[in-house]
């Protein structure tokens, strides 16, 4: 059975946030001294940028190669990084204006990827590739 065409594209949704996590790294390897003068301390930026890069990475291509392992750890996953977010936003910024946006957001991706995860032939396509080893 060739891989869902939802679990390509919850695949490809994680990817992006890879690359963003991928580019927090870099950014906070570039402007270290900025960073160090006017903002968030970037060891912590280019800490919690690289773990979620190493993250995304393992489970683009978990979810790819169908992997039975990947469907769980996209649940736990999507829940953490959310969780970090909102962790990350409540705690460490300044207040923002935009948080019912981000609320709703937030719900709206976590629905999606659980309604993905959880449907029929997502959970046939990975534990299809648990009982074929």
């Amino acid at each position: 059975m060739s891989r869902p065409i939802r679990v390509t594209l919850l695949a490809v949704l994680i990817f992006s946030f890879t690359l963003f996590n991928g580019l927090r790294l870099a950014e906070a390897i570039y402007f270290w001294k900025t960073l160090l003068e006017y903002g968030t301390h970037p060891l912590y930026i280019a800490l919690s940028g690289g773990a979620w890069l190493v993250a995304g990475l393992l489970l683009v291509w978990g979810l790819w190669q169908g992997r039975p392992w990947a469907w769980l750890g996209t649940i736990g996953g999507v829940l953490g990084y959310l969780t970090w977010y909102w962790i990350d936003r409540l705690f460490l910024q300044r207040p923002h204006s935009n948080s019912l946006y981000s609320l709703i957001a937030t719900a709206l991706i976590l629905f999606l990827v659980l309604l993905v995860l959880f449907s029929r032939r997502a959970r046939w396509f990975f534990l299809r590739e648990a009982h074929e080893r």
